[in-house]
């Protein structure tokens, strides 16, 4: 049994993929990626004229006349923190490609919940872009460089090279999402201060690396005003690389203290006794297989608070119950081992 996941955290927080829940879901992580796409630390231009800021809706009254270097990355971080307050309860409050990347990676997360964040993710960051274009004075669509929130050559410091400015990334976004692992997903958790210390990890990175690379940390941040406002192409791949690999690499660095989640193949096979296309198909959904299940919208959080209920004969029995699969093979009928584990 993984015994090193709090089930109770915030960024493992998820629903059946049909259920009411997970469409609110869907529709927080579009908002909260809407209003916060721009929201990033971009340094001063070269020129010397202040930046315009891309902050919209509720960060339109928290950080737009913010400006300077000093200010910027505590805006943004409290920023992100709100965010996932807001977004905790309902969706996880995942708000970044490269987090819900990493976290399907591990196990903590399922392939199609992953993908559907992702896709809402990016098309929050451009819809956010968009409320930038028209909310700030002097943006327009198709502007280029030097829009809101853009990651492009303006944002980037003189002296930087791509090298650099892949690992600045490489290094800010694994920090991001180690904070998450650490406060969102293992053992202890940190309960409801999750999302300020997340927010706190954003303004460490932001002061330190935001005036080398602006700090994107968030794939979405830069696919949304590329979309837009067609700047940073010549940068665009090397940010997002850098986010993917850090979130590969945090997974990789907590799976080996730690272990993988519940629905990583690698876990599940062994914890639940699963055949392969069981912790699969488990991985892909998020749904434990039917014959563990004793309602319809269960998932593996629900599975492991009904094992742990369970005493250790019971729960060796329900384990080893045979699956619809295989009574299908047996042409309905129990094999050897199934009439064994029943009796």
């Amino acid at each position: 049994m993984p015994s090193a996941v709090d089930q109770e955290t915030v960024f493992s927080n998820y629903q059946a993929i049909a259920s009411r829940t997970f469409s609110v879901s869907l529709i927080v992580e579009f908002i909260d990626d809407c209003t916060s796409s721009s929201c990033c630390y971009t340094p001063p231009v070269k020129s010397g004229r202040p930046v315009k800021s891309g902050r919209v809706l509720i960060f339109s009254f928290l950080g737009t006349t913010v400006t300077d270097p000093v200010h910027g990355p505590w805006v943004n971080g409290l920023a992100l923190a709100i965010c996932i307050y807001m977004a905790a309860n309902i969706s996880g409050g995942h708000l970044n490609p490269a987090v819900t990347m990493s976290t399907l990676l591990c196990g903590f997360y399922p392939l199609l919940h992953s993908m559907l964040y992702i896709a809402l993710q990016i098309v929050g960051s451009i819809f956010g872009s968009l409320l930038a274009a028209a909310l700030v004075p002097g943006a327009h669509v198709g502007m280029g460089n030097g829009g809101p929130g853009c990651f492009d050559p303006t944002t980037v410091h003189q002296e930087m090279t791509n090298a650099q400015l892949f690992g600045w990334e490489v290094v800010m976004t694994f920090t991001l999402i180690s904070v998450v692992y650490a406060c969102g997903v293992a053992k202890p958790g940190h309960g409801s201060f999750t999302p300020l210390v997340v927010g706190l990890s954003l303004v460490a990175c932001a002061g330190t690396g935001g005036k080398y690379t602006g700090a994107a940390l968030n794939p979405a941040r830069v696919i949304g005003p590329l979309a837009v406002f067609g700047c940073g192409k010549e940068l665009a791949w090397i940010y997002i690389l850098a986010e993917l690999l850090a979130a590969l690499l945090a997974c990789s660095i907590f799976a080996f203290v730690s272990g993988f989640g519940p629905l990583s193949p690698f876990t599940s096979m062994a914890a639940f006794q699963l055949r392969k296309t069981e912790a699969l198909w488990m991985w892909i959904t998020g749904n434990p297989p039917k014959r563990l299940r004793e309602g319809g919208d269960e998932n593996v959080t629900d599975l492991l608070s009904h094992l742990q209920n369970m005493g250790a004969n019971a729960r060796s029995a329900f384990l080893s119950a045979p699956s619809k699969l295989t009574s299908t093979f047996t042409g309905g009928k129990d094999t050897s081992d199934d009439v064994e584990a029943k009796e």
